[in-house]
């Protein structure tokens, strides 16, 4: 199989804290799918994987309190919901490299 990254973007929103202003950050995940058959249900669990733990490192605050840890969560579902077409897509149909660029608006 040849040489192949996937990239997904996507827009997620960050949240300082409720009762200040918000930013609208594009984030990129880049997966590595060079050793991966698609066709194989092994190989797309394992890229499942490498999603969800792009997923994570992208929206990784390094902050321990309450704050930081509901920005996460709700960074981690946004992305999640924003690449979840191009996932499916990837996986279903083998298709790759797939480039998603989705936006999705703040949470009030």
């Amino acid at each position: 199989m040849r040489n192949t990254l996937i990239s997904l973007a996507a827009a997620t929103a960050i949240f300082a804290a409720p009762a200040a202003a918000q930013d609208t950050e594009t984030v990129t995940l880049t997966i590595q799918t060079e050793d991966l058959n698609m066709a194989d249900a092994d190989d797309q669990a394992r890229f499942q994987q490498r999603v969800d733990r792009a997923i994570r490192q992208a929206c990784a605050t390094g902050g321990r309190d309450l704050t930081s840890r509901r920005i996460e969560a709700a960074c981690r579902a946004d992305l999640a919901e924003s690449v979840a077409h191009s996932v499916e897509v990837a996986v279903n149909e083998g298709r790759l490299p797939i480039v998603a660029a989705i936006e999705s608006a703040p949470a009030a």
